[in-house]
């Protein structure tokens, strides 16, 4: 027993290793400074809305409830199992479940997190939308902690030879019960709530165990959704950083050929067409573009501060011209590129032109949604403004610093 306590901790412990690994790359100094801004800039707007509540609305108590139980889904039971233990830990099935209780404890630390987190950020507007009072409110995020534990038990108990509709029944009884218990909670049962949680967490936490003993556990099932949980995981620092064994995905992408085109210009020089096929095909480029325009145009929709959006539009241009950076260095691997005919100088004359209309197409998306959002005050003639002086002083002054220091460094 006591080895199956110490394969739980090794493999916790490089699993935290490894997530802290990736997790330096995720939360990068730009894109911290990005969500720095980000959150403030909602932090901003949530404030402004609340001032403007004078009374209890009818839909908030729904929409809370809505929220919370889209919470209540988040996290999923990490086992950390490898293909190899459906062979080597086989013998000694007995004894895994005192592993995979242990997996169930640890996996209930992020969603608690989050849970928790949201119900922090929703207090204002609960307490000044809702009837509810502190006391109240407090109930229901507890009843909601309660239910996500029982939620955990229920996704260990998938993992053994139970009748597949014996647990679809399991499943459908949780989420009924969780839906009525957060429509009650925010109408003032609160205490209820809390109280039928904690009743079917003790119920089933009793039971459990029982139910386990005679069951054998499903190895091939619980290997395969503890890859996929993994693989999400791994897909989204993907986006960030080379995992191994996640590669970015590539597709032809027919339908945007005439983004291709308007990239790389009419002239027949082969690296503007190289980097606008490699912009538009890669998805670790074009996300990061895309990412920026869309979060740039929500944040210009909902902020009405001029100058926090001037901010803003400039921090996201300079981080979207930054993140592409790469995109220059995307063929020095390819050793078929050495055999072009073509001066280094023309490679980077062609990647300052691809970057000049990537940039200047973000620049139009922002001065759309800012004289929609402004509604042609003066303002947004001066965001607009500064934002393509920007773009110029990172095109014609930043950009080519950067690639000549890469030269040098090559020579």
């Amino acid at each position: 027993m006591r080895k199956f306590d110490d394969l739980w901790h090794t493999r916790q412990q490089k699993h935290l290793l490894q997530q802290s690994k990736y997790l330096r790359y995720v939360f990068n100094d730009h894109l911290m400074i990005a969500v720095i801004f980000l959150f403030g800039a909602l932090a901003y707007w949530y404030s402004q809305q609340l001032r403007s509540i004078s009374h209890i609305l009818w839909w908030a108590p729904l929409l809370t409830a809505l929220l919370l139980l889209l919470g209540l889904s988040v996290g999923h039971l990490a086992t950390l199992l490898k293909p190899a233990d459906q062979i080597f830990l086989l013998p000694a099935e007995s004894k895994m479940r005192r592993y995979l209780i242990h997996a169930r404890r640890y996996s209930l630390l992020l969603p608690l997190f989050v849970l928790v987190a949201l119900g922090g950020i929703l207090t204002p507007f609960v307490l000044r939308a809702t009837a509810l009072i502190i006391t109240e409110w407090l109930l229901t995020i507890l009843g909601l902690l309660i239910l996500k534990d029982v939620h955990l038990w229920l996704q260990l108990l998938r993992l053994f030879d139970f009748p597949v509709r014996q647990q679809r029944q399991l499943n459908s009884l949780f989420w009924g019960i969780a839906t009525a218990g957060l429509l009650l909670s925010v109408y003032g049962w609160g205490w209820l709530f809390s109280i039928l949680s904690l009743g079917l967490a003790i119920l089933l936490a009793a039971q459990a165990k029982k139910l386990l003993q005679p069951q054998r556990l499903m190895w091939r099932e619980a290997v395969a959704r503890e890859n996929r949980r993994q693989t999400v995981i791994d897909r989204f620092y993907n986006l960030f950083v080379d995992v191994p064994g996640i590669s970015s995905s590539v597709h032809r992408r027919k339908w945007l050929d005439p983004l291709v085109q308007l990239l790389a210009g009419k002239s027949e020089n082969t690296y503007r067409f190289l980097f606008s096929r490699a912009f538009v095909r890669g998805s670790e480029y074009s996300n990061i573009w895309l990412r920026f325009c869309l979060i740039g145009v929500i944040l210009i929709a909902v902020i009405k501060q001029p100058v926090i959006l001037l901010i803003i539009v400039l921090l996201f241009l300079f981080l979207t011209g930054y993140q592409l950076l790469p995109l220059y260095y995307h063929f020095d691997h390819n050793a078929l590129t050495t055999l072009l005919p073509v001066a280094s100088q023309a490679k980077q004359a062609a990647f300052i032109k691809v970057m000049t209309r990537v940039l200047l197409i973000e620049w139009l998306v922002d001065s759309l949604a800012i004289m929609l959002s402004l509604l042609g005050q003066w303002w947004s003639f001066i965001i607009i403004l500064a934002a393509l002086a920007l773009i110029m002083l990172f095109l014609k002054v930043y950009l080519p610093l950067r690639l000549k220091q890469h030269q040098k460094g090559i020579k």
